[in-house]
């Protein structure tokens, strides 16, 4: 009888050969950078770590105030959209809120879609401090050097706003949104 075992050993051996184990030198590098900071602070009277909440009213206003894409109306008080920071420990000196990316972001306007309302072609724009609009989906006027609040004796106050945006003729009835943030410090 014959045996098959130094076939399958030459086949094997062949297929090996097939295969590129072989090195190849790196085309770049890629470099992570980043930092911890020691700093926390209670967010309106809330403990770091723990959700601070707000509701932020905008006045009603006339479907026609909203007649085009472009338009806006009904900016917020700055008094509505303030998030006051105590106890501001750590060696930080400036604070800024991050606004999160997700389900009710806008992928093109960066704006607050109005996901639990029932009025049409309206969106929530947010704005910084100087009053430019930011974009949530690439943080533009959202940037610390801009609209960042100086931490002097443990506190800070970081103020934005709201207003309406007209993705188009807006229709009459409700909006309604959300948009989550995180406190950044530096």
């Amino acid at each position: 009888m014959k045996s098959i075992l130094p076939v399958i050993a030459i086949a094997t051996g062949s297929l090996l050969g097939l295969a590129s184990f072989g090195a190849h030198a790196a085309d770049g590098t890629i470099t992570i950078t980043g930092s911890i900071a020691d700093s926390t602070c209670s967010i309106n009277g809330v403990a770091s770590g723990t959700q601070a909440n707000l509701t932020v009213p905008l006045q009603p206003v006339s479907s026609g105030s909203l007649s085009a894409a472009g338009a806006t109306a009904g900016t917020s008080n700055q008094s509505d959209m303030q998030l006051k920071l105590t106890g501001c420990s750590g060696t930080a000196t400036k604070a800024i809120a991050r606004f999160e990316n997700g389900s009710t972001v806008d992928q093109t306007s960066g704006n607050l879609l109005n996901s639990n309302g029932t009025a049409t072609n309206v969106q929530v724009r947010l704005l910084n401090a100087q009053m430019a609009p930011i974009n949530i989906v690439t943080s533009a006027n959202n940037v610390s050097g801009t609209n960042s609040a100086t931490i002097t004796g443990g506190a800070a106050t970081v103020g934005y706003f709201a207003q309406y945006y007209a993705t188009g003729k807006a229709t009459a009835g409700t909006v309604n949104t959300t948009v989550q943030y995180s406190m950044q410090y530096q």
